[in-house]
């Protein structure tokens, strides 16, 4: 099933993102909690994509498990970074292979130490080129990233927009969003959607906060912002990593509670790998799923 059958239901679509891990310690902990993670019952789970080879080859590992061994579906992350056309070719055909009906695709961020991105010299620069090259093989729905807050690169929120367009307009199914903490900017990224005629779903990406370390770190780097009040929780709760928990699994679950009552079309779930907070959170929203 792809990217367009999923959002077509009607009802709130639920989907995780894994990452896949660095070493042995983490895999081990990944398979056992693979299982726990499926019996929430998402209807998808997409698997990112390391950097030149930095964890690619558990990409498709993961992603083939999910989809050949627990019958679930899976999107497989995958990036313009460090791969000829040639080469994008050769790992779609194998994702194919694995059964795999869905690609997130992604420009990719730039090389650890490097300030800007830099193409493969017979790869693509951008996000909607490697977009129209996934449509012209054919055989995959396809996802796009979204930025309610807008790319930490581009230099204007209609500069952003224009850029989201053009991946849709080469052919997208479907949008996810990049993490936020305010649905405000979600229902404000969507009507700026709409107003410029892109139509397909917007899908709003949660993460909810475990480590306010953590997640200063990670919002630092993508550009988004944590809104006063949960910033001043999370300020005082700091060095109580239960009371972290409790604030970050509440702000989430509450986040999703609203986006469901405005009729999200779905929630896609960035678990950093991890089950006891999106079990807790998917455990307060499920009567709103079923209703």
């Amino acid at each position: 099933m792809r990217f367009a059958d999923f959002y077509e239901k009607g009802s709130p679509i639920i989907s995780f993102e894994l990452f896949p891990p660095r070493n042995a310690k983490a895999m081990a902990d990944l398979e056992e909690r693979l299982p726990k993670l499926i019996s929430l019952e998402p209807s998808f789970i997409t698997v990112t994509y390391g950097a030149l080879g930095s964890t690619q080859e558990h990409t498709l590992e993961i992603a083939s498990r999910i989809k050949n061994e627990y019958g679930m579906e899976t999107a497989h992350h995958l990036t313009c970074l460090g791969s000829s056309r040639d080469e994008i070719t050769a790992i779609l055909e194998n994702i194919s292979r694995h059964n795999i009906e869905n690609v997130v695709a992604l420009r990719g961020d730039p090389s650890q130490g490097d300030e800007t991105f830099t193409p493969h010299e017979d790869g693509y620069n951008h996000g909607n080129q490697l977009v129209e090259h996934i449509r012209a093989l054919g055989g995959f729905g396809i996802g796009v990233a979204g930025y309610p807050e807008k790319h930490i690169e581009a230099p204007d929120a209609e500069a952003d927009l224009q850029n989201l367009k053009r991946k849709v307009d080469s052919g997208a199914d479907a949008v996810i969003t990049q993490l936020y903490y305010d649905n405000r900017h979600f229902y404000s990224f969507v009507e700026r959607c709409r107003a410029i005629g892109i139509q397909q779903p917007i899908v709003p990406g949660l993460m909810p906060i475990l480590n306010f370390g953590q997640i200063k770190r990670i919002t630092g780097m993508c550009g988004a912002t944590i809104p006063e009040p949960l910033l001043r929780q999370l300020q005082d709760a700091e060095g109580d990593d239960r009371k972290i928990h409790e604030i970050g699994i509440a702000h989430t679950a509450n986040q999703a509670q609203d986006l469901l009552d405005h009729g999200a079309t779905g929630i896609h779930f960035y678990v950093l790998n991890r089950y006891f907070h999106v079990a807790e959170i998917m455990e307060r929203i499920r009567p709103a799923l079923h209703r």
